[in-house]
């Protein structure tokens, strides 16, 4: 029973949240076959919780270990949540990893019943555009499965998982489904040489995961890369609704500029640094801004009577939902100041203080009456929607209005600096 209610209340905090998710290649996955969804790990438990609410099937997956014995409570959480805990050595030291027996037991149990197991095969959290090595626990766990219940066919899916910025209000979440491995074809290699069998298999993971995130080589290049990333993404203008799609060019057109740039020599490197330098300098000097050379558009009197009229109905929306937002934000920032968990446990708990907030206005419009009560729940959630929907397209409208009022002279002399970069790149 909870699964499904946390299920559509998770969906629509993480509509909030992101702007956009697309989510590529999921039709692809087999509907009547055992799963395994191999994935990367950028954040704490941001990326199990979007599968969880746009997969049709229920998600199992494997979580920290040392939270579900901290106490009842989290134990019965994750029981109801479908999380399995996996108990590390860093994490728990030596004293639970016994209890990993059990894990792997549920899990071989999960693939005989045809469910989908999701893994976080790097093993660890990295807010990183790069992927890390494969720990082996994957295959271990595909093999335990075969030999205690014969020759499943179990479909290992790599699953690249990708943020524009997950740390950031209204990032981009770029999700794709990678080309499935079949444990059948690792059968015969495993009953002759193990330990071969369980390394060869973690390779394939690995390589084919690789496919599907976006890896940038050197960290030190991090920096200018995601200036370049910005400059594709601002020529696009992603649409408000759906939040959800299956398409993936953003996500490709960023692994093939990380692809790119890590194969230039440091001279070549260096160059594209000074221009990408000088253009990003020549647009704070002016105060523009990337997306607003791109879309002088959106500074349009239509644009301007929209953001006129829904002024007081978006302030409204803000008072009225700050709040629960203001507790989940502090809450994380205090109990969670890492970057790798910080966006989701600010989800979490924004969405904790909501549902309390929610009781609240419900027992306040329940001694108010039907027509307080209507007005409380539809009317605040739906006006603070608004105003995300709102603060989205005032922002585009302000730096789009920069750009128009720009005299054209300077215009034309940044945007020539805009192409010197783009041709630099012209091999995409």
């Amino acid at each position: 029973m909870f699964y499904p209610i946390a299920k559509r209340f998770a969906k629509v905090a993480l509509g909030v949240y992101f702007r956009k998710i697309y989510l590529a290649n999921m039709d692809s996955l087999p509907t009547d076959k055992p799963i395994i969804l191999a994935a990367n790990h950028p954040t704490a438990f941001i990326e199990p919780i979007i599968l969880a609410c746009w997969m049709d099937r229920p998600l199992h997956f494997l979580a920290r270990g040392d939270l579900y014995v901290s106490n009842l409570l989290l134990r019965k959480i994750y029981d109801w949540s479908h999380m399995t805990p996996i108990f590390r050595l860093e994490d728990t030291g030596y004293s639970n990893l016994k209890s990993n027996y059990g894990t792997f037991e549920k899990c071989y149990e999960l693939l005989e019943k045809n469910k989908i197991l999701m893994i976080l095969v790097e093993g660890r959290t990295c807010h990183e555009k790069r992927i890390l090595p494969i720990r082996k626990g994957t295959a271990r766990i595909v093999f335990g499965a075969l030999e205690k219940h014969g020759d499943m066919d179990i479909h290992i899916v790599p699953v690249g998982v990708n943020y524009t910025n997950s740390d950031n209000f209204r990032s981009v979440a770029m999700i794709e489904f990678g080309e499935a491995i079949r444990a059948t074809e690792y059968t015969q290699l495993y009953k002759e040489a193990p330990a071969k069998a369980v390394k060869k298999l973690t390779n394939e993971i690995g390589q084919r995961l690789k496919k599907n995130v976006i890896h940038i080589e050197n960290k030190k290049d991090d920096a200018f890369v995601e200036k370049l990333f910005g400059l594709k993404e601002n020529e696009t203008d992603g649409s408000f609704l759906p939040v959800s799609s299956p398409k993936n060019d953003l996500l490709h057109s960023q692994k093939k500029i990380a692809e790119y740039v890590n194969k230039l020599s440091d001279g070549d490197k260096n160059k594209l640094k000074e221009n990408i330098n000088s253009y990003f300098e020549k647009l704070k000097k002016n105060n523009l801004s990337d997306f607003g050379l791109m879309h002088k558009n959106y500074f349009s009197l239509k644009n301007t009577i929209f953001l006129l009229l829904g002024f007081l109905p978006a302030i409204f929306g803000y008072l009225t939902n700050i709040l629960p937002v203001w507790i989940g934000n502090s809450l994380a920032k205090k109990i969670a100041p890492a970057i790798e968990f910080r966006a989701a446990t600010a989800i979490v708990f924004s969405s904790f203080a909501y549902l309390i907030y929610g009781a609240v206005l419900y027992f306040t419009g329940y001694k108010m009456g039907f027509g307080w009560r209507v007005f409380l729940l539809l009317l605040i959630p739906l006006t603070g929607y608004f105003y995300v929907f709102y603060s989205d397209i005032y922002k585009k409208w302000k730096e789009g209005k920069k750009a128009a009022k720009c005299k054209e002279r300077i215009l034309k002399e940044i945007l020539e600096e805009r192409k010197m970069i783009k041709k630099m790149v012209a091999g995409l």
